[in-house]
């Protein structure tokens, strides 16, 4: 499988037509559609399924799709790093993150690194835990941030100085609003947005509560990734959502954040994989956030 014959690959699934895929391509399209039918010979499956006007993806092409533009984007990213491992750090700085304050960490050490080496970038994905974590592991990306509870068997990781206070986020006028702290009685009676991987015991109700609560005793209204997103949920006032301090503005969208009671807190850690050869720029990038959290 050559990485040429994935880049026609890719560039049909992208223009959902052969002749428009082979005008990006300036190659004909026999040749086009040789090469995609060769792919498909080789590997044993139909990944397209072909109209008179359209080509469109097959269940085994999606799955080819994700793991093309994996390596096609491992092969870029090699071949900048070897380009650019020099000293004056030109190179793409990866980072993954869910939604999480502590990022003005990593934002500032950024700044500082840039202002003193132009010409070095940085590449952004924002997602949730499980999304971010999958990046970190297949390469794609040079370090995530993340809150813990985390899973660092596979990692190096470093724990950051600030913690996060766990709690509700409601309407500015709800009936909870005017209280000063969410106890486990009042999460017993409200309808509650929860976060996907808080389902998956990264909030314990049951422990936090003293056994008094547990997800399937709650009033649950449904899931979220992002609480940017769930926020618009929240203004209806059908629901509130569980969430850390300080992600969302506030003051500007009619809602309120109120801790639990007692405190929760979680911390953040910027973690990346084990064995792996980190370019020069992410060494420096590295070294450089050692040094302040020694400070």
């Amino acid at each position: 499988m050559e990485l040429r014959t994935l880049s026609y690959f890719l560039a049909v699934a992208r223009e959902q037509n052969m002749t428009e895929a082979a005008n990006v391509l300036h190659v004909t399209q026999p040749t086009l559609s040789r090469q995609i039918a060769d792919l498909e010979d080789e590997l044993g499956k139909k990944l397209f399924t072909r109209t008179s006007r359209s080509t469109i993806l097959t269940e085994d092409g999606m799955h080819l799709r994700q793991r093309a533009e994996e390596i096609l984007a491992l092969v870029n990213q090699t071949e900048d790093e070897l380009k650019n491992d020099t000293i004056d750090l030109s190179g793409c700085i990866r980072i993954g993150a869910g939604e999480t304050h502590a990022m003005h960490i990593l934002a500032d050490l950024f700044a500082d690194l840039h202002g003193r080496y132009p010409r070095l970038t940085v590449e952004l994905f924002t997602g949730n835990a499980d999304a971010v974590e999958e990046k970190l592991a297949h390469g794609l990306i040079d370090f995530a941030l993340m809150i813990e509870p985390f899973n660092t068997e596979h990692y190096h990781f470093i724990r950051l100085p600030e913690t996060m206070r766990v709690g509700i986020v409601t309407r500015d006028d709800s009936e909870w609003a005017a209280k000063d702290g969410i106890t486990a009685e009042d999460l017993s009676e409200m309808p509650l947005l929860i976060s996907s991987r808080q389902s998956s015991n990264r909030f314990d109700f049951r422990q936090w509560s003293d056994g008094k609560l547990s997800a399937e005793t709650m009033h649950i209204v449904g899931h979220f990734d992002l609480i940017s997103n769930a926020s618009h949920f929240i203004r209806t006032g059908i629901a509130n959502a569980i969430g850390i301090d300080e992600l969302l503005q506030l003051d500007t969208g009619h809602l309120k954040f109120i801790p639990l009671k007692p405190a929760l807190t979680f911390s953040a850690v910027i973690v990346w994989k084990k064995y792996r050869l980190l370019s020069k720029s992410s060494s420096v990038f590295l070294e450089e956030l050692r040094k302040r959290m020694t400070q």
